[in-house]
């Protein structure tokens, strides 16, 4: 009884450590940059999330599976994120260009105040 608790609990703790990736994607969209994240630890990030998943799959571990596979799509998305950020994803010469996005910036709000020369 106490061991499933145990697993259960871990299992929770872990999507949730995994989901927290998504934090810093929602940050890079924001800023609408990504020069603030290491896209060489993202990518070691989703790489041990996959190698993790490997072992859960072939232990057939359902807790390692589940979370795991969270892990890789959650790290895996924001390692996608900040490199579309930093250029092309298909063409990674663009990818050290740090003031390259590939989203349009906000257009600017209109001012509120009345024109001078209207006025």
């Amino acid at each position: 009884m106490f061991t499933q608790f145990l697993g259960t609990a871990a299992t929770v703790y872990g999507v949730l450590g995994a989901l927290k990736s998504l934090l810093q994607t929602r940050q890079m969209l924001a800023r609408r940059t990504s020069s603030g994240a290491s896209a060489g630890f993202l990518a070691s990030y989703a790489g041990g999330y996959a190698i993790w998943l490997t072992y859960g799959l072939s232990t057939d571990s359902i807790p390692l599976i589940v979370v795991d596979t969270v892990g890789l799509l959650c790290g895996g998305l924001t390692l996608a994120v900040a490199l579309s950020l930093r250029g092309s994803l298909i063409r990674p010469a663009t990818w050290n260009s740090r003031n390259t996005t590939s989203i349009s910036p906000r257009p600017a709000a209109p001012d509120p105040r009345p024109h001078p020369h209207l006025a």
